[in-house]
């Protein structure tokens, strides 16, 4: 990436929690792709985010304000370290405000809390998907993992992948079938998720094309506002808001 680019790259120092080491942190600020084509790459690689310590080898992830604009896709996305859905309200008013006369037709605006949901993001819209979607099916993966005991963090949409129906089922998929009496079919696409636990270990695992509808469906019964260019904030705990109105009626 260019560092001749003003505002792009900034230079801080951190302190490591457990040896107290204090070393230096490149912070990308902006990945405009306009300016920056790289950008895209860097994100989706995440290496840059996920910080250690030189001397002890502790690893921890670090987030800064950061805007990811990539205009041929129509994305913009703010990332505001920490915010979260349930408390995001005068925030994203006031983004809103600041984004007054600067609209452009047909491009998707969200914020979002950590570089990982900027990650998710970007693989939503390359895979054409609803990410309102990709975020509903999390409590249903995570309630399945915890009911084995794991504590979650969160987890973040990876891509699409179609198994060889001729295989066997995959362990580490969520399957439905559409029916109580039909077996699920094993070859539908396979929705993929990382999802991080507290201790920093990640399950990969996923659900089957049935979940991913049932989800979707849930999303056309829900009702929510079309997109109309301004930021919007889905994560989590907008996905469990969504199944708690659902199940409450």
């Amino acid at each position: 990436m260019d560092e001749k680019i003003p505002g792009l790259i900034r230079y801080s120092r951190s302190q490591c929690m457990q040896c107290k080491t204090i070393s230096e942190l490149k912070e990308y600020h902006g990945l405009d792709l306009t300016q920056n084509p790289a950008g895209k790459e860097l994100l989706l690689k995440g290496e840059f985010f996920q910080w250690r310590c030189p001397k002890c080898g502790l690893e921890a992830d670090t987030a800064w304000p950061c805007w990811y604009f990539d205009p041929e896709a129509k994305l913009g996305v703010a990332l505001v370290p920490g915010i979260d859905s349930s408390d995001a309200g005068e925030a994203l008013q006031v983004m809103n405000r600041n984004l007054e006369g600067l609209e452009l037709p047909g491009m998707k605006r969200r914020a979002a809390g950590n570089f990982y949901a900027v990650q998710e993001l970007v693989r939503a819209r390359d895979a054409g998907l609803d990410e309102r979607v990709l975020q509903l099916v999390k409590p249903l993966i995570i309630g399945q993992l915890q009911s084995q005991g794991e504590v979650v963090w969160n987890g973040f949409f990876q891509g699409v992948s179609t198994p060889d129906p001729a295989e066997e089922p995959l362990h580490a998929v969520l399957y439905a079938s559409i029916g109580p009496d039909k077996a699920p079919e094993y070859g539908q696409p396979i929705y993929w998720y990382d999802i991080h636990l507290t201790n920093r270990n990640i399950v990969h695992t996923g659900v089957n094309q049935v979940v991913f509808d049932m989800c979707r469906q849930m999303l056309d019964r829900l009702g929510e506002e079309p997109d109309d260019g301004r930021f919007r904030l889905y994560d989590l705990n907008w996905a469990i808001s969504c199944h708690n109105r659902t199940q409450n009626g």
